[in-house]
């Protein structure tokens, strides 16, 4: 499977959350939280919509979660408590028109 978090170049380290239980092996990690860029070309004027993505990655089992961009730039901004459980969404599988 292949997932597509953001289109730039370089992955930024944000740090790590408070203790929080993993979804998919159940155990209470402090997950890593990264964020990278995403350019999308618009209809409108700036024509290019840039937006964060933000991930966090299970240091258990691996797993890969995102987050919403506003609880993403809260916690890069030092709030920790700004992610939780119900917070931690799973990806969507990319879908290359090449396969």
């Amino acid at each position: 499977m292949e997932y597509r978090l953001g289109t730039g170049l370089k992955i930024k380290d944000r740090g790590e959350t408070v203790s929080l239980v993993c979804p998919k092996c159940g155990k209470k990690v402090y997950f890593h939280v990264f964020s990278n860029i995403e350019n999308r070309l618009d209809a409108s004027f700036p024509f290019i919509d840039t937006k964060n993505v933000y991930f966090l990655i299970c240091p258990k089992c691996a797993a890969v979660y995102t987050v919403d961009e506003i609880k993403g730039k809260t916690f890069s901004n030092g709030e920790k408590l700004s992610i939780g459980n119900f917070d931690l969404k799973t990806l969507k599988e990319f879908k290359n028109g090449n396969c």
